[in-house]
């Protein structure tokens, strides 16, 4: 359990770390406690831009660590935010050279006792499994948060079928914002203007990658991050409803030494519950304290319900939990069962596969339910645990089809459906009888008088780009079968959250944005998802305001053609009082997309840029 704060901690702002390339380094904010000697130490990559709002949870992380007496390094990676370089293209496996130069110059600092760990979010958490899976001598744990394997098909490209709003709008969109952000710590220095000018005008977008290498491409098979090969003693922290939660899981199933397991009901972003545990894992492997982090029982999950006995935390020995029968449901459909085309299903399904923070919450799928093919069961008795991955089996005839979207909703007496999960099957063999879809781990509750529905479809819109394959789903036989927890299934267990929340945040105001419209005209739906923030940085004392606002369009038939719009503006307000406002404009389609970019400093133009992809 975490103990209020012990150590005073002191942030150095942009300490140059070299690299192998000579002359060439990157950019690290350090956070050091006042501990009166040399303490372990954590690394961290953030391609985010740690000096803007990308860095503010991940900071407020690092910030914690240090008063628990550890030392923390945040960096930019190469040609990122305030380091030297040209930027690799997105997952490149080549960018574990920058973790592995972390640890080796926090090993060898007179502040650090030469043992590192290594942790990140998102991103970042693929960043500290792949350069663990490279064995850097002095790394001697990590700590993965909402992390994954296999950025094609748990990211961009999700279950392998063409991705559209996460990856290509919303995080081009960010990413692309983050290339043309000019320097906001220090924003006059002359080599942050030269390296910043120069990234603009050269610098390859990671939307021009990902446009060149569609769904199925073979360079994603470079990408993917061998768990197999990690030694080290890793954490991994997921969420129930959080895009990575399976990658997460598959991590933790193919780690072979020592290996934790923390799954909360968290959508994406940093779970305070998991900071005082990391601590923990940190002063066990890296300073060698017997708290007991390494021999209590491996996984912990939060599990739902009123009606359970023991919701709430519970401890297990294994993952998937032991003891868990898979049970079919009696849930069955006659031949014949159909449904049009309707390129619009999905967009009640945000909180599936879509990183809508705050604004990610249930919806209901009803609507949605009643586009596709739906077979319901009856409703239970008794209260039931779904622990684990559903997996539903079917037959179905649809001409020239290519993919298939099943999803599992809870139905309850008053015919509301709500998602539980849900699953991709990206490529449809030729025959078409007895297809298995795994779903997505799920830990639900589902309680008396409520039912099972299976739905299938080939659409889930936005998160995927609209099928163009035509003709009629025809769906046979339908079997489903849900892992089942028996009552009181694992131990109680206390997950204290941090003794001082959000420590180290600067001050921040954060407003979501979720809209869904649709013209019944023309039966066409857009779905729009943004955010506005307001923030003080802790470098230089720069004000933030930033609007975000990513929209996308189809309608059932998808003969429009799909497309989706971007725009990322946001005005900083610096220590001189010069306001430096930027704003970036963006424009896809399945084949191609644009974006242009304007920075203004008073109202006057200093860069305009332009892309084709």
């Amino acid at each position: 359990m975490m103990s209020p704060q012990q150590y005073e901690v002191v942030v150095r702002h942009d300490v140059r770390v070299p690299t192998a390339t000579p002359g060439v380094t990157l950019s690290a904010d350090l956070f050091l406690p006042r501990a009166g000697g040399p303490t372990p130490v954590v690394v961290c990559l953030l391609p985010y831009r740690k000096d803007a709002l990308g860095g503010v949870g991940v900071r407020a992380a690092m910030h914690e660590f240090a008063a628990a007496g550890i030392a923390c390094v945040l960096a930019d990676p190469l040609g990122l935010g305030s380091s030297d370089g040209v930027a690799r293209p997105p997952f490149d496996p080549a960018e574990a050279d920058d973790g592995a130069d972390l640890v080796r110059w926090a090993a060898g600092q007179p502040w650090s006792t030469g043992a590192v760990g290594m942790w990140g979010y998102s991103y970042g958490a693929l960043l500290a499994l792949r350069t663990a899976s490279r064995r850097p001598p002095g790394l001697r744990a990590v700590v993965s948060v909402l992390g994954m394997l296999d950025p094609e098909r748990d990211f961009v490209h999700p279950g392998g079928a063409p991705g559209c709003f996460t990856a290509l709008a919303s995080w081009g969109l960010t990413t692309l914002h983050n290339l043309v952000l000019p320097p906001l710590g220090d924003f006059h220095a002359a080599d942050e203007q030269r390296r910043w000018r120069r990234r603009v005008a050269t610098a390859e977008p990671y939307l021009t990658d990902l446009y060149r290498h569609p769904a199925g491409d073979p360079r994603w098979r470079d990408r993917v991050v061998d768990a197999t090969a990690i030694t080290v003693p890793v954490l991994c922290v997921a969420g129930w409803r959080d895009m990575f939660c399976d990658g997460s899981l598959r991590t933790f199933e193919r780690l072979g030494g020592a290996r934790k397991l923390l799954v909360g009901p968290w959508s994406h972003t940093i779970p305070d519950e998991a900071v005082p545990v990391a601590v923990r894992w940190w002063r066990r492997w890296l300073a060698g304290e017997a708290n007991g982090v390494d021999t209590e029982p491996p996984v912990t999950l939060h599990v739902p319900g009123t009606d359970l006995p023991g919701a709430g935390w519970r401890d297990f020995d294994t993952w998937p939990p032991e003891g868990v029968p898979q049970e079919v449901m009696p849930v069955a459909a006659g031949a014949g069962a159909a449904a049009a085309p309707d390129a619009t299903v999905g967009v009640l399904s945000g909180t599936w596969g879509i990183p809508a923070g705050d604004a990610g919450r249930v919806l209901d799928q009803h609507d949605d339910d009643t586009r596709a093919v739906t077979v319901t069961g009856e409703p239970v008795r008794e209260p039931l645990l779904l622990l684990g991955r559903p997996v539903v089996t079917l037959d179905l005839t649809w001409s020239a089809v290519r993919r298939v979207v099943v999803k599992l909703t809870d139905v309850d007496p008053a015919g509301r459906s709500v998602l539980i999960t849900g699953g991709i099957l990206a490529d449809v063999p030729a025959d078409r009888s007895a297809l298995r879809v795994t779903l997505d781990p799920a830990c639900h509750e589902l309680p008396p008088g409520h039912a099972l529905r299976v739905v299938v479809s080939e659409s889930t819109f936005p998160r995927l780009w609209p099928a163009r394959d035509g003709g009629t789903l025809r769906v046979g036989r339908v079997g489903l079968t849900v892992p089942v927890a028996p009552a009181g299934a694992g131990k109680p267990v206390s997950v204290p959250a941090p003794a001082r929340p959000g420590a180290g945040t600067p001050w921040l105001a954060h407003r979501p944005l979720w809209e869904i419209t649709r013209e019944p005209a023309r039966d066409r739906v857009t779905v729009m998802l943004g955010d506005e923030t307001s923030a003080v940085l802790p470098s230089g004392g720069v004000r933030v305001d930033a609007a975000n606002r990513v929209s996308a369009g189809t309608d059932r038939e998808a003969s429009a053609v799909t497309r989706v719009e971007g725009t990322a503006d946001t005005t900083a307000v610096l220590s001189t009082g010069e306001r430096v406002r930027t704003t970036v404009r963006l424009r896809l389609t399945p084949e191609a997309g644009s974006a242009d970019a304007r920075v203004t400093v008073d109202g006057a133009e200093v860069l305009r840029h332009r892309w084709d992809f």
